[in-house]
């Protein structure tokens, strides 16, 4: 009964923030979230260091995804401790990655790819699992490797999907516009399509598509890779555990082959982009680890995860991680500001 309360709470939780962000993240207000002071010019102005909505749903889908990891972890009674050092030691990692693979691929150094370090992750989520349930053993610790992944599998799916809300906000990762589109896609999307507002969106001052309708690529993402991981919840819970790894892995990395050819942002040089070709390897290499590695697992008791999740460390933890990424993420450094102070003297 609580497996299908959680899922169908969650899925209720989900749908109502993808359309609200659908609808409102476009528009040029839902950008900045504030400027901040940071040097004074000559004339008096002061110089801004702008945050941005792309740093508050990068850092709340990242640390959603970090307490759903937890959580599912916990219900297969992993320790807490090995839950946090597992997750930890992936942020390590991941956020470089994001850095480095996005100036690899697209030779920018201000830009951050969540699919480059959702790629590293997946290569190296397998033997560290695999090690981790081994060498766990020996101190009467537990991990069952394919359902902690599966978990992970599904942990990720669901982050992804509100961070795409991330890229509708800053306006990158979007769509070709309708009217370069196939008649089949420009009929398909005439309704249901993204129009960004404001010269600072990312769709305006790198492709000039401000106020253009676009195919709703962020929209789509968020919608596949939400369903994909609220359909690996429910197999999770039936412990149907290379199904649970494979629906997500499929929905998610199968999607980002597809899309990359419905965008219009850089992606490289080539016909078929990094990106794709990642996705591709990704595919294969986790369908393949689902059935080399053994399908057991214990059965999930999600109330025991939720008052794992639910204590004051880990949610002292949670919310420091997420000042540290929206300070990650959310410092634009493609954008700046002017600030100006003034005294409202009827009011003195």
């Amino acid at each position: 009964m609580i497996s299908a309360i959680f899922i169908t709470t969650l899925a209720v939780f989900m749908t109502a923030l993808l359309l609200w962000g659908f609808r409102t993240l476009p528009r040029e207000r839902w950008q900045m979230i504030a400027a901040v002071p940071v040097a004074k010019d000559r004339d008096g102005e002061w110089r801004g260091m702008n945050l941005t909505f792309y740093g508050f749903f990068s850092a709340t889908g990242s640390v959603f995804g970090i307490g759903m990891s937890i959580l599912l972890l916990g219900s297969l009674h992993v320790s807490i401790l090995v839950g946090i050092i597992l997750v930890a030691g992936m942020m390590v990692l991941c956020l470089p990655a994001s850095r480095m693979v996005a100036a690899i691929v697209e030779k920018k150094s201000s830009t951050y790819t969540i699919a480059g370090a959702a790629f590293v992750a997946a290569i190296l989520l397998p033997p560290v699992f695999w090690l981790g349930s081994h060498y766990l053993a020996g101190f009467g610790l537990t991990l069952p490797a394919l359902p902690s992944m599966a978990g992970a599998a599904i942990a990720y799916a669901l982050a992804e999907a509100i961070g795409r809300l991330a890229c509708m906000s800053f306006g990158c990762c979007y769509g070709m516009p309708l009217r370069h589109a196939s008649p089949l896609l420009s009929r398909l999307f005439r309704h249901f399509n993204t129009v960004f507002y404001g010269e600072t969106k990312k769709a305006a001052y790198a492709s000039g598509l401000q106020q253009q309708p676009l195919i709703p690529v962020q929209a789509l993402t968020s919608i596949v890779f939400t369903l994909s991981g609220l359909i690996g919840l429910a197999v999770f819970c039936a412990q149907y555990w290379r199904l649970a790894f494979l629906v997500p892995i499929v929905g998610s990395w199968g999607w980002r082959a597809i899309a990359e050819n419905l965008r219009a942002d850089h992606r490289g040089h080539t016909r078929i982009s990094a990106y794709q070709v990642m996705s591709i390897i990704a595919m294969a290499y986790l369908g393949a680890v689902a059935f080399l590695f053994p399908a057991a697992g214990p059965t999930p008791d999600l109330a025991f995860g939720l008052s794992q999740l639910a204590t004051l460390p880990v949610i002292l933890v949670l919310q420091s991680l997420w000042i540290f990424l929206f300070l990650f993420y959310g410092r634009s450094r493609v954008t700046a500001s002017v600030v100006s102070f003034h005294v409202v003297t009827e009011r003195i």
